[in-house]
């Protein structure tokens, strides 16, 4: 499900499904996600339910571990108030260790909550505002672009990726050191020329997430970090993960 598609398949023209008219219905558009060839078609354009795009036809589904296959970036922004919301405070409240329900789980749970004017705060719900918006759109003081490092914001990174950001990454290769408890990702999925490693000094912290990430291997790992570069060189960078909030996963 996605807020927002293409009306061409080089991605030039976006067409948001607020905006969508009753004659768009029967027309197909292309997915936000750029490796991704499927279908999409407007629903409930006639007001009955928030319009959105869905891959409805069985020969243009979305390609395996597309997101936007995915119920976890489903996002309702009536729900929440992005007047309240700033991105360098939020992902700064994601550092902090306390006492709350862990917010590392898997996307078969919603990921907003059911209450209304509430500001986004868990990583699943700031991931899912990131991905049905296009990258050259703002909410609140940010663009999406400047918050998340994805395949659609890959040009936004030429130089590589520094201070309160989100990344959706995957494993390639060996993806732990139990000596330096570190866990070794690749950013953005098509193109993985980045490196990023998740220092994590609780040696506890490091098992949970280090088993987490080996039982997934297959999926999106989304993280939330303040990134620096490492010095092992051009293409590496570093955060130290303090709580499992940083980290979800984006299973199928």
């Amino acid at each position: 499900m996605a807020n927002y598609a293409y009306r061409d398949k080089e991605r030039k023209h976006i067409i948001l499904a607020s905006e969508a008219l009753e004659e768009d219905r029967h027309k197909s558009f292309y997915c936000p996600n750029p490796l991704c060839n499927s279908k999409l078609f407007i629903c409930a354009v006639d007001g009955s339910r928030k319009a959105h795009f869905r891959a409805t036809k069985s020969a243009y589904k979305h390609i395996d571990n597309c997101p936007y296959a995915n119920s976890s970036v489903v996002f309702d922004d009536n729900k929440f108030n992005q007047s309240n919301f700033s991105f360098e405070n939020a992902i700064q409240n994601l550092l902090v260790k306390n006492n709350s329900k862990s917010a590392m789980s898997t996307s078969k749970s919603s990921s907003c909550d059911e209450h209304t004017n509430y500001t986004l705060r868990t990583i699943k719900q700031i991931y899912s505002m990131c991905k049905q918006f296009p990258p050259n759109y703002s909410y609140g003081n940010e663009t999406i672009g400047r918050m998340i490092l994805d395949d659609r914001t890959a040009y936004c990174y030429p130089k590589g990726v520094f201070g309160f950001k989100i990344i959706e990454s995957c494993v390639k290769g060996r993806f732990y050191d139990n000596d330096k408890n570190e866990i070794y990702l690749v950013a953005p999925i098509a193109n993985p020329n980045y490196h990023f490693i998740l220092s994590i000094p609780d040696i506890n912290l490091y098992r949970k997430i280090r088993n987490m990430v080996f039982e997934n291997k297959d999926k999106f790992i989304i993280v939330a970090g303040d990134w620096k570069t490492s010095n092992l060189g051009y293409g590496y960078f570093e955060t130290t993960i303090y709580t499992d909030k940083q980290i979800s996963i984006l299973n199928s």
